[in-house]
């Protein structure tokens, strides 16, 4: 038997070279010529052995005996037919937003049809597989897409732990809840078809159907156990909100402390809204107070109530709860399915949430904590930024200034040095197309609080970085 540990001993010469599988077998095998060789094995009888031309022993044999190298040689090969400058080209042209003039996305034969008929462009015909070979030599992906949410509030990351450790740490009565609006009854002209003689179901896409109007469907999320208490309206109007809203706390104990989370919908923080919270708490009510939707979120959020409400960041409903409850109702539930009404609508959801509650409901173990988001935000906004994005507008920039600056004052740590000095060159290079976009007049009121953090971002930007390298000298 040949030890593992000899052969492996012979690779460590090639350990710096990447090899691929077909490599790594010759490598393997002609080591085996050599240990053999060693142990006192003629060539013949390895020959015999390893099923190998005699030639091919011995002249690995001598070759490790004269260089100690059991890989092949550099060859010449043919000259490639696409260059370094081909290959450019190629990648160029699928790193550009917009390729093709009224496309966001192409595909690769719609590339090589584009290629065919500008041949200066590249200089050679080229297949697809050509032009997904150099992609992903260059680790392109043009087909695949990734979602994400842009973070625009500027107190977000002020937001977003409050959120999570209450998700992490839940108290006895935590629910989150929001509306999901708009469900329509759709009825399919086919119904769909049963599985069975061995065959599967027929859910297939019917075209035809006939729309029979829309519900509203409110629904609270118990975080401790998962189960849904949920009611089909009409509309989702304040009104409506506050009469589910009452009957969800009735359904509570007299004497619980109540926390809800929800995002920012205007309904969730309207004046009547805060005055039913007063009287559910038996608390007075502050008007004089509160003309303001900041300052009454302040006051739902004030722990001296029995019921508190928190308010997810703007643009971030992806920290509600309920939202995963949705997507299963969505998959579970709405799809491929035909309603012949509202009401037959309505009944389906709420028999959706009684079985959800009897047999699957369970609390979602949440795991996110917000680690390594704030170094994306920057590199978002130095790609935007360094891109001269022309999808990019004042009230975007002026709430991406005031959380980079907010960054920079409370969480500059959680971003490298690197990073930082990194979107300090890009807005030094940028600062004409930056400047332009905040001299925009038709937004007066956002673009005087733009030009007042501009300046005050360049200047902290620089103190930062420049202490933040004093401090790891």
């Amino acid at each position: 038997m040949i030890d593992k540990a000899q052969i492996g001993t012979v690779l460590n010469t090639t350990a710096h070279k990447k090899l691929n599988r077909t490599q790594k077998k010759q490598i393997v095998e002609r080591s085996r010529f050599i240990i053999l060789a060693k142990a006192g094995i003629s060539s013949l009888e390895i020959s015999i052995f390893t099923q190998r031309h005699i030639g091919t022993v011995r002249r690995w044999i001598n070759r490790m005996q004269m260089d100690t190298v059991v890989y092949d040689r550099p060859r010449s090969g043919r000259p490639p037919v696409f260059t370094e400058l081909v290959q450019l080209k190629i990648t160029a042209f699928f790193c550009q937003m917009n390729p093709l003039a009224g496309c966001n996305t192409i595909t690769l034969n719609w590339a090589k049809t584009y290629f065919e008929r500008h041949p200066s462009f590249l200089g050679h015909s080229i297949s697809t597989s050509s032009i997904s070979r150099i992609l992903r030599k260059h680790s392109l992906r043009p087909h695949l897409h990734k979602y994400f949410l842009q973070i625009t509030d500027p107190n977000f990351f002020e937001i977003m732990p409050f959120i999570v450790d209450l998700y992490l740490h839940p108290p006895d009565y935590l629910f989150s809840f929001d509306e999901c609006p708009g469900i329509q009854a759709l009825r399919k002209v086919a119904p769909p078809l049963p599985p069975g003689g061995g065959k599967a179901g027929g859910r297939y896409s019917e075209p035809n159907h006939s729309r029979n109007g829309t519900v509203d469907l409110f629904a609270f999320l118990d975080v401790n156990t998962g189960k849904v208490f949920g009611e089909c309206t009409d509309n989702h109007n304040s009104e409506t909100l506050i009469r589910v809203f009452k009957k969800h706390v009735a359904s509570l104990p007299d004497d619980a402390v109540v926390h809800y989370i929800c995002d920012n919908l205007s309904p969730h923080s309207c004046p009547e809204f805060c005055r039913v919270i007063a009287r559910l708490c038996s608390v007075e009510y502050p008007e004089d107070e509160l003309k303001t939707k900041q300052q009454r979120q302040e006051w739902l959020r004030r722990r001296d109530k029995r019921i508190v409400i928190h308010f997810t960041p703007k643009h971030g409903s992806w920290l509600n709860m309920v939202e995963i409850w949705f997507g299963i109702m969505g998959q579970k539930c709405l799809k491929h399915n035909s309603f012949a009404s509202v009401n037959d609508l309505s009944a389906f959801l709420h028999d959706f949430i009684q079985t959800w509650n009897q047999y699957f409901s369970h609390p979602f173990n949440w795991t996110y904590d917000g680690e390594g988001l704030h170094e994306k935000v920057v590199h978002r906004l130095i790609t935007h930024i360094s891109l001269e994005n022309r999808h990019m507008d004042l009230s975007f920039l002026s709430n991406q200034i005031e959380l980079i600056l907010n960054l920079l004052n409370d969480y500059f740590e959680q971003v490298s040095l690197k990073t930082w000095r990194l979107l300090d060159d890009v807005i030094a290079q940028k600062t004409a197309f930056l400047n332009n976009l905040i001299a925009n007049p038709e937004k007066p009121r956002i673009k005087a609080k733009a030009e007042k953090n501009f300046p005050l971002l360049v200047v902290e930007l620089e103190n930062k970085i420049k202490s933040g390298f004093e401090k790891a000298a």
